[in-house]
């Protein structure tokens, strides 16, 4: 087994073991591994339940903290920092793993994604497949994938927002032992990730199969973070990486609107 998905898992997640369950189910075996930084009875309960290992990091507070400790114990060629209340699909790490060792020199790879919206608690969840922000999420992946080893093309699509879908993100640990993400972000390390990867030599893969369903709800961190103003300051950050400050914040007034996407 080349490949480790570590579930960064947080409190107490009622998705929690439908997303492990899917996981050690996969068509192919990874290793899995459960990282949190607030062990409880729900997390311990899961984890006995499919004999996995609970790694618990003490220097918690922050999502980047939580997946710094998380990266750091995939021990494999490649490692996926699985989201707890997402869902993956039989064949996430099946065609992940094919795209990449099939690639000359693999920097990143992400799959398509589908919505799981959820209008209210214990509800179902809505299957939704395409949309405007899904549709033009797309459209600037395919923009990436025409040159997929060109750090000018994906640096361009990139200062115009952050278009992978981060919990079907798949890095190549055997290149980069550490990603050092922001210790103090709680929402956009993983864009700002991505643009120094951005600068690597080889191929960012987009493997276009929905392989991914993320739930959107009420108290999930994404929804959490827009609601405080947190993701707004980070995105800003990320655009200031490629802009003057009046031309970032002039796109990042109309990049925000898209966060109407995660309003239930």
């Amino acid at each position: 087994m080349n490949h480790t998905f570590v579930v960064c898992a947080y409190k107490e997640s009622g998705f929690l073991d439908d997303t492990v369950s899917r996981l050690v189910n996969q068509s192919v075996k990874s290793h899995v591994v459960i990282s949190t930084s607030t062990p409880n009875a729900l997390i311990s309960g899961v984890a006995e339940r499919y004999g996995l290992e609970v790694r618990v990091n003490p220097l918690g507070g922050t999502s980047a903290r939580d997946w710094n400790f998380a990266y750091a114990q995939a021990e494999t060629d490649y490692v996926t920092l699985a989201h707890q209340d997402d869902v993956y699909e039989p064949l996430f790490a099946e065609k992940t793993l094919a795209a990449l060792e099939s690639a000359r020199d693999p920097v990143l790879a992400y799959t398509d994604y589908y919505e799981l919206r959820y209008a209210e608690k214990g509800g179902e969840g809505q299957r939704v497949e395409d949309n405007r922000i899904l549709g033009m999420k797309r459209k600037m992946l395919r923009a990436i994938d025409i040159s997929n080893g060109s750090r000018w093309l994906r640096n361009r699509v990139l200062s115009f927002g952050y278009p992978m879908n981060c919990p079907g993100s798949t890095y190549v640990k055997r290149r980069f032992g550490s990603l050092d993400f922001i210790p103090d972000w709680h929402n956009s390390h993983d864009w700002e990730a991505a643009i120094r990867l951005a600068s690597e030599k080889g191929e960012f893969l987009y493997i276009r199969d929905l392989l991914l369903g993320h739930r959107i709800y009420l108290e999930s961190q994404t929804t959490n973070t827009i609601g405080s103003g947190i993701r707004y300051g980070e995105d800003l950050a990320c655009f200031r990486r490629y802009w003057p400050g009046p031309i970032a914040s002039f796109i990042m007034k109309h990049y925000s609107k898209a966060y109407e996407s995660n309003i239930l």
